[in-house]
């Protein structure tokens, strides 16, 4: 469970995580009963597949069918919810698949690791959908990664990774598992390796265990859930984050843009920092009629205020929910892919994209 800071920064969060629980309820209490009639006309026994850009286990993917089996009972109709896993490139693949492929009609989403929206713009060449097109739905979930490596390398601070080599896991260049690692890399001058291929972070913890790589860049949650006794006992060394504090599960790690000294590398870590804006977000293929994506936004607003659901994140996941609606998933979208291209390029190039 998310530790809750007294610091001035951990306050505004919480005033901002109440301030869109009160727009949520908000648009929960003026749906019209004869809107939500036509769409469980609709949605009455058909099925919704939920495409996750990731393997089987970790948390995008057991998040997913968290989500899942809570869509079911909030959407009109009561349509069935099932996870497929299309894991790839960052989630990209799923993202060209959903874009490019899918049904239309409201009957197939797509959620990806954070960092899907920053590869549209750093691999041009390898992503085939447009961001702005699609509907978003919304996001249950956001964390702090950490770059951490295994205390068995002997590395203990940042400092260490400047006279050391380390080999990094990832799944393919436009995952934050791959992003994170390599801007920190140019950014502060680190020895470090990055092996992609592997299909997600899961995939690379058992490559951590197999001695194939030491380490890898990725949310705090994510070890909560898959190897807690790592975070308890010390095996993990958290050497730098991205995303607010977490003084219980990474006391004293250092912000990535505290190390930075330009106004240039700055403006780099900002424009990575919009994975974590985004968190893990539940979108909708472009061209879907409105009416269904207004009556998907309303059942994950009442998804996320659901007590049960709370309770099954925390217990599966020991996640706190903190919500990003479909339309400030929107704005923040917008907001990314309005970066200047000169700061786009500097990441290119910084990232040897």
């Amino acid at each position: 469970m998310r530790p809750r800071s007294v610091k001035r920064s951990a306050v505004l969060a919480s005033r901002a995580r109440r301030a869109r629980v009160a727009v949520f309820c908000l648009a929960v209490a003026v749906s019209s009963p004869a809107f939500a009639q036509d769409v469980a006309d609709f949605y009455a026994g058909r099925t919704i597949t939920i495409v996750v850009g990731s393997g089987p286990g970790g948390i995008t993917d057991i998040s997913a069918r968290i989500i899942g089996d809570f869509l079911e009972r909030h959407v009109p109709g009561e349509p069935t919810v099932i996870v497929q896993n299309m894991p790839g490139g960052g989630s990209v693949t799923m993202a060209n698949h959903v874009f490019r492929t899918a049904a239309r009609d409201g009957t197939v989403l797509g959620y990806p690791v954070p960092g899907m929206i920053t590869a549209e713009l750093l691999e041009p060449d390898r992503t085939r959908y447009e961001g702005r097109r699609f509907n978003w739905i919304g996001s249950a979930f956001r964390s702090t990664n950490t770059i951490a490596v295994l205390d068995s390398t002997g590395v203990r601070s940042i400092d260490d990774l400047r006279g050391q080599r380390v080999f990094f896991g990832a799944s393919g260049r436009g995952s934050p598992l791959y992003q994170i690692p390599a801007l920190a890399r140019a950014l502060l001058g680190l020895d470090l390796e990055i092996v992609t291929g592997y299909e997600g972070g899961t995939a690379v913890v058992l490559a951590m265990e197999r001695g194939e790589v030491d380490g890898q860049a990725i949310a705090l949650d994510f070890w909560q859930n898959l190897r807690p006794e790592w975070l308890a006992s010390g095996r993990l060394i958290h050497l730098v984050r991205i995303g607010p504090p977490d003084e219980l599960r990474a006391a004293g790690v250092p912000h990535i843009g505290d190390l930075v000294t330009t106004d240039r590398d700055r403006a780099l870590v900002e424009f990575m920092e919009i994975g974590v804006a985004l968190g893990w977000p539940l979108f909708a293929p472009p061209d879907v009629p409105s009416e269904r994506v207004a009556a998907l936004r309303g059942a994950f607003d009442r998804l996320v205020l659901d007590p049960e659901f709370k309770a099954a994140v925390e217990s599966a996941l020991e996640l706190e929910p903190d919500p990003v609606s479909g339309a400030e998933l929107a704005n923040y979208v917008e907001q990314a892919l309005s970066t200047p291209a000169e700061i786009v390029a500097d990441a290119i190039r910084v990232m040897g994209l």
